[in-house]
């Protein structure tokens, strides 16, 4: 693999991770669920993701709406860490997520839900990150992006 490629993942993965957990309040996609096995003892339950056909073009809608939840994470984090209260930081947490929404609301086929759940998947699922990752890679050299 390059260095451009394991770049690309990394962002890609780093990405993911950040929608996935900002958008925790609106789509709510918990890693794990706790509850009272019979001995008393607690039990890792794994949430069941819906299943979704990962077609060329549900890939490149996901890549799409991804372009844009960088595009939103970029702007914030810089004003998130430079907020001076919890309440601010909140504020704009909020601010982020709804934006993030709307990204991936803009983008054709593809819901808010399925691009939680390919960011879970391709998170575990090292071919379909393989795959996401060079769709990335293909996107952002076509794009304005030069090296």
């Amino acid at each position: 693999m390059t260095q451009t490629t394991n770049r690309s993942l990394k962002a890609l993965v780093l990405s993911t991770s950040i929608a996935a957990l900002s958008l925790g309040a609106v789509a709510p996609v918990a890693a794990q669920n706790a509850t009272s096995a019979s001995d008393g003892q607690p039990e890792v339950v794994q949430p069941t993701l819906p299943q979704i056909d990962m077609t060329d073009t549900k890939l490149e809608a996901f890549v799409a709406a991804l372009m844009g939840v960088e595009e939103v994470r970029l702007d914030y984090t810089p004003q998130i860490e430079a907020a001076s209260s919890e309440e601010e930081q909140a504020a704009l947490v909020n601010q982020a997520n709804a934006e993030i929404i709307e990204k991936i609301e803009a983008v054709p086929d593809l819901t808010v839900d399925e691009y939680v759940t390919i960011a879970q998947v391709a998170q575990q699922d090292q071919e379909l990150g393989a795959r996401i990752a060079s769709l990335v890679e293909a996107e952002s050299s076509s794009g304005t992006m030069t090296e």
